[in-house]
């Protein structure tokens, strides 16, 4: 098993697609702040209303009028919220896995590894947990140019004791949800295993059940249940960032829990039942 570890750790490490993800994830943030930026310098009458296609209505009063820094009306974690807000980081994680599981059925390459004597559940479960591992770096990435565009941007005054009470709780949070996330990738990937069926599936499986389960959400919204809320993504998506209830992490634990048994037992499953041509 730890050569098996070690092998897909090196593979992660030559793997293109990896570091095109997290360098984009990165990018996505900064383009985040960026906007800010923009919208700051309209309400301030630095630039021109509607530059960069960002637009800031200030009812009453012209934009040099203005007093107030957009940067004092939000805070870090409203930041460090949408970046799990759509379903744009699950298609980038959706994406690499794809590419990782799948590259190596069409290259024959996970047909030599299998040929060695290796069980088929450890092969899967190592590629599992490899990608699993990637998925969390590419979200720290993340995270963490947030947190230093927070500094650069925000001031040292955007790290309070509050804020840091509650970002190890909102992480620990994100990440538990990531983990069914890059397994339910992974049981694609290893199912289909063609890569542009794996990229497409992937695609829809972040986004339409967002889309669906929001439907049904109507259905019940005369009940506390949200249909929505068993669904990883929109999970992440709705994650409250502060006044964290014994209720809500329970429940979160109890989501991540079940797909990830489900879809990692799924897999290995299939895994050890069909060929592998």
């Amino acid at each position: 098993m730890c050569r098996l570890l070690n092998a897909e750790l090196y593979k992660l490490r030559k793997s293109k697609s990896f570091y095109t993800c997290t360098i984009l994830t990165v990018v996505l943030v900064i383009a985040m702040f960026a906007v800010f930026l923009t919208a700051d310098n309209i309400q301030n009458g630095k630039v021109e209303n509607g530059t960069g296609g960002v637009v800031v209505s200030i009812s009453q009063e012209s934009p040099t009028e203005a007093s107030a820094s957009i940067w004092d009306t939000i805070q870090l974690m409203d930041i460090l919220r949408q970046i799990f807000s759509g379903d744009v980081v699950a298609l980038f994680i959706g994406t690499f896995i794809s590419i990782f599981v799948i590259s190596e059925f069409s290259t024959g390459m996970l047909k030599n590894v299998v040929g060695k004597g290796c069980s088929r559940s450890s092969i899967y479960l190592s590629k599992l947990l490899v990608a699993m591992f990637a998925s969390f770096l590419i979200i720290a990435a993340g995270i963490c140019t947030a947190l230093i565009c927070g500094r650069i941007f925000m001031g040292a005054n955007a790290f309070t004791d509050h804020f840091w009470k509650n970002l190890p709780v909102y992480t620990g949070l994100q990440f538990l949800m990531l983990l069914p996330l890059a397994s339910i990738f992974v049981l694609i990937g290893e199912f289909f295993r063609n890569l542009a069926a794996g990229i497409s599936i992937g695609i829809a499986v972040a986004s339409l059940p967002v889309i669906l389960l929001n439907l049904f959400d109507m259905k019940f919204a005369d009940s506390s249940f949200t249909p929505s809320q068993l669904w990883p993504v929109t999970r992440m998506a709705g994650c409250p960032f502060e006044g964290f209830q014994t209720e809500y992490i329970t429940g979160t634990i109890l989501v991540a829990a079940f797909w990830l048994i489900l879809t990692a037992g799924l897999g290995m499953w299939h895994f050890s039942k069909t060929d592998i041509k």
